[in-house]
């Protein structure tokens, strides 16, 4: 499978298996080498070495196939540190070929163990380095976060106007005087479900839209001025118009439909848009059903459109929502204990609110990015399962 090979003074000597033990390179010092000087050692071209390592990183290598080519190689007198520096270059982990030199007689139990050893302690040297190197930047983090903090609690002291700024351990009373009030949850329930409805809307009502639109160009070309529309008037002039036409208790559910809307749906025409034509040709030949070819066609084109559309999508949703609240002060709300907090110039409480809308914003925008992350996730343990023809 190696192929023929010009001998060369610098591999001659290295046949014999013992010959080749005693000059062994551990398996962490052996050298990766390039495609190119692979093919000029054992006398392939370069492009079948190429294949061959591709194919190696996709499917493995088996023993019973990497054996007869590590003696092919080492009658030929390569030695058996090129030899696994030539797998290694191909994806072979240095295991399986100590395992498999050490069958095949060119590495006697102790070398093996000597090098097995070797990588095991740069394996626990590499993660550990990594640990302190998390380390660092958690603590330089921490030390930035701390910096400002500081720097803004001297500012307050040297204001030391709690109408015009409240520090941060101003605001942190104020928050511990908030949440121990019998309404506090109520009120940071109530916001948050209006947005979250708001959010949830606009993405299902956006995906369909957009799905659709895919299908019917003319249905696209009745909703695309639509959606130009709601990207260009006026977020002040939406409000207006949503406190006339639903009320303020429904304003922020609506508003925040109406601001998220077009990014969902443009981002997803795109997404849809991007699926590779021939894949959808491969799928109808190999008679997938419409839902499979879905999840295995244009899942993986339109994801990563909905990842990132989403995830400026929830940020741009709370703020829009909050403001909503503030301006049309429903009961129970955030935005009424802001606007509340902003009517009697109570600083501290304005900024222990924000620091709940913050809060709630990032605890939203992880657990929606998650359930989006597992929905992106590989599905090709569902392919082929029986009962294919059923879903046709």
């Amino acid at each position: 499978m190696w192929g023929k090979k010009k001998r060369s003074g610098a591999g001659a000597g290295a046949g014999s298996g013992s010959g080749a033990d005693a000059t062994l390179t551990p398996a962490a010092d052996a050298p990766r080498m390039q495609f190119a000087a692979i093919a000029a050692k054992i006398g392939l071209p370069e492009e079948r070495i190429a294949l061959m390592a591709q194919m190696i990183r996709q499917n493995g290598l088996s023993d019973a196939q990497m054996g007869p080519m590590m003696r092919m190689a080492a009658d030929k007198g390569v030695s058996c540190d090129e030899i696994m520096g030539m797998l290694a270059s191909m994806g072979v982990e240095k295991s399986q070929m100590v395992r498999v030199m050490q069958a095949q007689g060119l590495m006697d139990e102790s070398e093996a163990r000597r090098i097995l050893d070797a990588e095991r302690a740069q394996v626990a040297a590499r993660a550990s380095a990594d640990r302190r190197a998390l380390h660092r930047a958690w603590a330089r983090k921490a030390g930035i976060i701390a910096f400002w903090i500081v720097a803004w609690e001297l500012l307050d002291r040297v204001v030391d106007n709690r109408l015009v700024l409240a520090g941060p351990i101003r605001v942190a009373q104020a928050l511990a005087e908030q949440v121990v009030k019998p309404d506090f949850w109520l009120v940071v329930g109530a916001s948050f479900g209006r947005i979250a409805a708001g959010f949830l809307l606009s993405f299902a009502v956006g995906f369909l839209l957009a799905l659709v639109a895919h299908r019917a160009r003319l249905f696209r070309e009745f909703v695309d001025p639509i959606m130009s529309l709601l990207r260009t008037i006026p977020v002040v002039s939406i409000i207006i118009l949503l406190l006339i036409w639903v009320g303020n208790q429904a304003l922020t559910v609506f508003l925040s439909f109406a601001i998220v809307l077009p990014l969902i749906y443009t981002n997803m025409v795109t997404g849809f848009e991007s699926v590779d034509r021939q894949m959808i040709e491969m799928a109808r030949v190999y008679g997938l059903s419409k839902w499979r070819t879905f999840l295995y066609v244009y899942r993986p084109a339109f994801m990563p459109f909905l990842l990132s559309s989403t995830k400026i999508s929830l940020g741009m949703t709370w703020k829009s929502g909050i403001m909503a609240e503030v301006l049309a002060t429903p009961k129970p709300s955030i935005g009424k204990e802001m606007s509340t907090a902003r009517t009697f110039l109570d600083t501290p409480d304005l900024l222990a609110w924000t620091v709940v809308v913050m809060v709630a914003s990032v605890l939203f925008e992880k657990l929606f990015m998650e359930l989006l992350r597992r929905a992106n996730r590989p599905l090709g343990g569902l392919l082929g399962r029986e009962g294919e023809a059923d879903d046709r």
